[in-house]
């Protein structure tokens, strides 16, 4: 596989799993003890299983359009199809992959709890909260600048706005319902990938093709720093407890 995945400690007792955009890879949020990696190659269509250190790496899914956002329940996994427009759920290892949400403009980054999916779709500019089976999707933030990664924590979501030449991306707080919405980070590129655990954020930053940055900040954006530069594209983050 082209698809590149980095492990690098980025905080005591945590690490990141950053995966290179070569191929389309993308990483996975999770709300499951972790026992293994999964992430989606969009290029090739497919989700792909391994052990947390990479290896056994094998597909267990294929015949998607275009996956990107991978997040990972107690029992389910879920990822965006953007070229189909799709949230599909699937077992643990790839089995009854299904459908559950439709007609989403450019669904890419996905987050989920122990109650809700969330997505964010890239085209029309919002944030989206499902039930775990995809009913009752809602619309919790609107007239965003293109929001590509979302993660979710017990009391607020994240997402990363990737913004435009003119408006440089931002990283945004919310609170669950998506009320309370506000930047917590601003003229950061072009954020992807947004990853949160109990003491700080990750984002993956495409600031060019060369020299993307993954970024590190306290929970209310402030005290942000470059952690890794000099990244081809990053597009995926995901932090392990």
């Amino acid at each position: 596989m082209r698809d590149l995945i980095r492990r690098a400690a980025v905080a005591a007792g945590a690490t990141a799993l950053m995966l290179g955009a070569s191929a389309g890879a993308a990483a996975a949020s999770t709300s499951a003890p972790a026992s293994h990696l999964y992430w989606a190659n969009n290029q090739a269509g497919t989700i792909v299983e391994a052990n947390l250190n990479g290896t056994s790496a094998h597909i267990i899914a294929s015949g998607q359009h275009g996956p990107r956002g991978v997040a990972v329940g107690a029992s389910h996994l879920y990822w965006a199809d953007e070229a189909a427009g799709t949230i599909v759920e699937a077992g643990l290892n790839g089995t009854s992959a299904h459908v559950i949400a439709s007609s989403q403009g450019q669904p890419l980054g996905v987050a989920v709890n122990a109650s809700h999916l969330y997505w964010a779709d890239l085209n029309a500019g919002t944030i989206v909260e499902a039930n775990l089976n995809g009913t009752s999707a809602t619309t919790v933030a609107s007239g965003q600048l293109f929001p590509a990664g979302v993660a979710v924590d017990a009391s607020h979501l994240y997402w990363g706005n990737q913004g435009t030449v003119t408006n440089p991306g931002t990283i945004v707080e919310a609170n669950l319902d998506g009320t309370g919405a506000k930047t917590i980070a601003s003229g950061k590129g072009s954020p992807y990938g947004v990853a949160v655990n109990a003491s700080h954020l990750y984002w993956a930053n495409q600031i060019t093709s060369t020299n993307g940055t993954i970024h590190e900040a306290n929970l209310d954006g402030t005290s942000a720093k470059v952690i890794a530069s000099r990244q081809n594209g990053p597009s995926g983050v995901a932090v392990g407890p």
